[in-house]
């Protein structure tokens, strides 16, 4: 099958049902394809919960580059005119969920590893819950798997646009819980909990301009989540909150998260919140940290074996903008092989990854293909 005809049955192996995503179709096929189309390559499977296994293969060469991906999806928004769970071409495009990110990266890699043939010196990591918890890579990382390699290139394919990405920011999530003393509204001597939480957060954006890199610009803070009140009775489902109006919130729980520039860290993150939120009399302050992941930046002189190949292919070289990308998984990596050279490059469709009618065009699958050979190629010396 061509690589149009391997991206629809990535699609259309099952990843979701019920309410639940999972991976095992997806791994599963992996092996076997892996031993039919790819019989030098030495595969293992990595357990990283049940019926979730990150699928690992390298040839028998010490490892000079490491490729990879993940192979799980998202639950399906809303507003999807076809089936979401069965691969549909159409207009030149595949529409399915995770065509885009990143079965249809998936499929061009791995039709340019058959038609590159035999290596020496490649490894491939295609790793779980990317999505969500980075469960996978956090397994890999952790591993001895990991430790028996130490490639000089890392290379991302779950990527979009073309795009080649040398750095991306770091990743600071944590829960931040603050408890008072309530009071009457019309008494301004009670804090509560809300006024010393937007005047951290002011000043928190404030000094986070300290901290501004030139490629991936200033750090950045989202409050994913945010619920405040009166507390008046809790349980282990949820807070019940009062209805009156004239109380000052003695409660506050938020998710909060910064993306980060070289040389900010989640300790440096929690000490500014803990050191203002803490001068506050009253304040019941606690922080309980999600993540900490750090990011990275290869300079681009680094990189012109990669960049050759794109450009062999698409007669130009596109940059992915580190300032407003997502987390990547060569972030993680970057602490584990710490000399590596690491970039992203990937074909999906900028502005459908996580939405309805998520596609991927057919003539960039063609162009990945061809590009991951190139690159592997040169990188390999082949």
């Amino acid at each position: 099958m061509n690589v149009i005809e391997l991206t629809k049955k990535l699609i259309s192996l099952p990843s979701y049902d019920d309410g639940n995503l999972y991976e095992k179709p997806m791994s599963d096929f992996l092996v076997t394809y892996v031993r039919e189309y790819l019989p030098w390559m030495q595969i293992e499977l990595q357990e990283v919960s049940a019926n979730r296994f990150n699928v690992f293969f390298k040839d028998a060469g010490e490892t000079q580059l490491l490729v990879v991906d993940q192979i799980d999806t998202v639950i399906p928004d809303a507003g999807w005119t076809t089936n979401p769970l069965e691969a549909v071409e159409r207009d030149g495009k595949i529409f399915g969920l995770g065509a885009s990110d990143s079965k249809g990266n998936v499929a061009s890699l791995l039709k340019a590893l058959e038609a590159n043939g035999p290596t020496r010196g490649l490894a491939v990591l295609f790793y779980v819950d990317e999505e969500y918890f980075f469960k996978g890579m956090n397994k890999f990382v952790g591993s001895t798997l990991a430790s028996s390699i130490d490639p000089q290139w890392i290379l991302s394919v779950d990527g979009n646009g073309s795009s080649l990405g040398t750095g991306c920011r770091g990743l600071v999530e944590f829960d931040l819980e603050l408890r008072s003393a309530s009071g009457h509204s019309a008494n301004p001597q009670t804090s509560g909990v809300l006024r010393p939480f937007l005047k951290t957060l002011r000043s928190f954006e404030d000094w986070l301009t300290s901290y501004k890199d030139d490629q991936q610009g200033v750090p950045t803070w989202n409050v994913a989540r945010l619920q405040s009140g009166l507390l008046l009775r809790e349980d282990a489902s949820r807070p019940d909150f009062g209805e009156q109006g004239n109380r000052i919130p003695n409660f506050l729980q938020a998710k909060i998260e910064v993306r980060t520039t070289p040389g900010l860290s989640g300790e440096e993150i929690e000490v500014f919140w803990r050191s203002s939120l803490e001068g506050s009399i009253g304040l019941d302050v606690r922080i309980a940290p999600v993540f900490a992941y750090a990011g990275f930046s290869t300079p681009r002189s680094e990189l012109m074996n990669v960049e050759q190949a794109i450009d062999s292919i698409l007669g130009r070289v596109d940059y992915l903008d580190a300032s407003t990308f997502g987390y990547l998984d060569l972030s993680m990596l970057a602490q584990v092989y710490p000399e590596a050279r690491l970039c992203s490059f990937g074909i999906g469709e900028p502005g459908t990854n996580h939405r309805a009618n998520e596609y991927v065009v057919c003539k960039r699958l063609e162009e990945g293909q061809a590009i991951y050979q190139q690159i592997i190629q040169n990188l390999l010396m082949i």
